[in-house]
């Protein structure tokens, strides 16, 4: 005969005549993880072990968990691991508890599609929280692989910086085409530019002089020798008259040599030159010694800057690690493969709790428990009723006394309203007598 609030008549000897009870210890311990009722349970002894285990669980994942974190934990802050030990075992709890909430919310007698359904989403929750606790000590596992990679990539990093800066920087010149510089370009060789400017300006005027001279001193001697010749008799068709003496055309080209040589100033062009030479050979050196104060100036500050980009590179951070796991896992299959191992043992370990608490299936704890329920919702409806009508009950007593309150009340109010019209017509009939007394009698 089963007892509806606790299952069998054993259980029912159990209440009547109750033993001793049981000191704490380890099995009890690790059954509060499960959420068990350890006074059900007292009816059915034979599924201690099997809870006692399901709390093993639990408490495993939770240790897991907390050592997963306090491992994310020490790759994110340099601390001492005793300061970060509080929130590893806090998150442990977290965990511990929710795995709690999870194989509770199984318990029961339900079947069907329903029970499927609410397993498939706690161990869809299950999953998502085995990926999270694989994560960190995964991370933590390839720490040092991880790490190296880090440190590969940002030496390229740091290289491709310098000589962009570099490229973008030149002693000499502009930036090359094709090269983005738009973060690139260092401020520092104004007097550089400036001087090699003023050299470029300096060199086009001194070849337009010099390609002047050069054509005024061609003019000049092709104007005195046509000149020689025609005043020495030298015979040119089409140039000379080939008469020697100082005759006409003798003149005529003298005139024209005289003419061009008083209009151009070939001595002061000369002079010209040389002064704009010697100008262009001290921009050279000025040019030389702004750009040995560029060089200077732009290897400091690319320097710096690579110092800067250093110093940005010297702690390692979690997503950094996260995203050289995945570098590192693409380059080789068997970092991969072990990736994915952890990955999936951390999951199943997480999920343990939930798959254990369906391999078990249902119990005889599951059925006791939903007997519990049952009871415990009848009796509370019973109670609910036996307070409603009791509340009800109350109320109408005090209504129907009211009711008679009222009643005597109105009759009080009807005999003092009689009375008052008694008095008034015993008032009324004395002063009609007074009046007739008070009249003289005719004869």
């Amino acid at each position: 005969m089963v007892d509806i609030l606790h299952g069998s008549k054993a259980a029912e000897q159990h209440r009547r005549h109750p033993r001793r009870r049981e000191k704490p210890n380890l099995g009890t311990f690790l059954r509060r993880f499960t959420g068990v009722d350890e006074k059900i349970l007292a009816s059915v002894p034979q599924e201690r072990s099997r809870y006692t285990s399901l709390g093993g669980i639990v408490v495993s994942t939770a240790l897991i968990a907390g050592t997963s974190l306090l491992g994310a934990l020490t790759l994110l802050s340099q601390a001492s691991p005793l300061y970060l030990l509080p929130v590893a075992v806090l998150w442990g709890l977290i965990i511990a508890n929710i795995d709690r909430f999870l194989i509770t919310s199984l318990t029961g007698d339900s079947a069907g599609w329903s029970r499927w359904g609410n397993l498939l989403i706690r161990l869809a929750l299950a999953v998502v929280i085995g990926v999270f606790i694989a994560e960190p000590l995964t991370l933590k596992i390839f720490q040092e692989r991880l790490d190296r990679q880090i440190m590969v990539e940002r030496g390229q990093v740091i290289s491709l910086t310098e000589s962009r800066y570099k490229q973008c920087n030149p002693l000499k010149g502009p930036a090359p085409e094709g090269v983005d510089c738009a973060d690139f370009i260092l401020d520092g060789g104004d007097q550089a530019t400036a001087v090699e400017d003023n050299m470029t300006e300096r060199q086009s005027v001194l070849k337009a002089a010099e390609d002047r001279l050069a054509a005024d001193m061609k003019e000049k001697e092709k104007l005195k020798g046509r000149s020689d010749r025609e005043c020495y008799g030298i015979k040119v068709l089409g140039q000379t008259t080939g008469v020697f003496g100082d005759g006409p055309e003798c003149k005529v080209r003298k005139n024209e040599f005289d003419t061009f040589v008083a209009n151009h100033d070939i001595p002061w062009q000369q002079t010209e030159v040389a002064r704009l030479r010697a100008e262009l050979g001290s921009l050279a050196a000025d040019r030389a010694s702004a750009e040995t104060k560029r060089a200077a100036v732009f290897s400091k500050k690319i320097a710096e800057r690579v110092e800067e980009k250093k110093r940005a590179y010297t702690d390692i951070g979690l997503l950094d690690r996260w995203e050289a796991l995945g570098t590192v896992a693409g380059q080789s299959g068997m970092v991969n493969f072990a990736h994915w191992l952890l990955r999936i043992i951390f999951v199943l370990l997480d999920c343990m709790p939930i798959i254990s608490k369906m391999l078990n299936g249902k119990t005889e704890y599951d059925r006791l428990l939903t007997q519990e329920l049952r009871a415990g919702s009848a009796c509370h409806e019973a109670e609910l009723n036996f307070t409603t009508r009791q509340r009800t009950g109350e109320y109408e007593i005090r209504l129907r006394e009211e009711e008679r309150r009222l009643k005597a009340e109105r009759g009080r109010i009807d005999r003092d309203q009689r009375v008052d019209e008694a008095s008034r017509d015993d008032e009324i009939d004395r002063l009609a007598r007074t009046f007739m007394s008070s009249m003289p009698t005719h004869r």
